[in-house]
């Protein structure tokens, strides 16, 4: 019986070590970028977002940075592509953590506001070259989808900007992608 009353406290040890796995919170940058944004987006509408960065108006984001506790002053820069998509761009504080956003993107379509899209331009570490690179990564529902890697950043965000619109077209509209 002595064995018995060993054998269970043990058992309940193992299986307490196991359930109790705590993930690692979030890093504020990363819930702007993956949660608070879209949800901007999806509240407000992609084509009233791209319609207020258009005008360099970035205030419909100040909530954002101001109940986060981020001190950020975005830079907007918007194109249209293909006389069908409209395309805001968005930077967000320099990353410092994989999977951060060096910039988001809101998409919207003319003439057809059901159909919206949402991009990040992701910092990411590579281990085996030991170097740094972005990945371009696509809300689908509720989950985001790696999209492939994103372009080289330069540090001029107007050249950075062009470049990650140039790789969602590639993505959105593959067989069309013309500059206008």
């Amino acid at each position: 019986m002595e064995k018995e009353a060993r054998a269970k406290p043990l058992a309940l040890e193992s299986s307490t070590a196991k359930c109790c796995k705590v993930a690692a919170m979030p890093s504020a940058l990363d819930a702007i970028a993956h949660t608070i944004l879209p949800n901007v987006m999806k509240l407000k509408g992609a084509s009233t977002v791209v319609s207020a960065m258009e005008r360099r108006d970035t205030s419909i984001f100040a909530n954002v940075w101001q109940q986060t506790g981020i001190d950020h002053a975005p830079q907007v820069l918007c194109k249209e592509r293909n006389e069908t998509w409209r395309i805001g761009v968005m930077s967000m504080p320099q990353p410092s953590e994989m999977g951060e956003a060096w910039m988001v993107a809101f998409v919207a379509k003319k003439n057809d506001a059901a159909i919206t899209h949402y991009f990040t331009l992701e910092y990411d570490y590579v281990l085996a070259t030991k170097s740094t690179r972005t990945i371009l990564t696509q809300r689908d529902g509720t989950k985001f989808t790696k999209r492939g890697e994103g372009p080289a950043l330069t540090g001029d965000f107007q050249t950075d900007a062009s470049a990650f619109v140039e790789a969602i077209m590639n993505v959105i509209s593959p067989l069309s992608t013309k500059k206008d």
